[in-house]
């Protein structure tokens, strides 16, 4: 897998966790609450995870919302946003 399908690929990771946590990343960044500095800075720490495997099937899940696992590490960056 080619760095920019692989970055694509935590991109949508997180993306997609975060809006399992009931927060649009995207909106955020429209907004100018989130930078995007800090959003890219959230795909860097996911792509150095060691179980992206097990969250891809987290992602896959139906369920509408999903405890994040203890291995993420971007859990404070979704909790700082969640009660934001």
């Amino acid at each position: 897998m080619s760095y920019d399908s692989k970055r694509e690929t935590h991109t949508q990771m997180v993306l997609g966790m975060a809006d399992r946590q009931g927060v649009d990343l995207e909106e955020l960044i429209l907004r100018g609450e989130l930078s995007e500095d800090r959003f890219e800075h959230a795909v860097d720490r996911c792509l150095g995870c060691t179980q992206p495997d097990a969250c891809k099937c987290l992602l896959d899940s139906t369920a509408p919302e999903i405890r994040l696992p203890d291995y993420c590490r971007n859990v404070s960056l979704f909790q700082d946003l969640r009660s934001e």
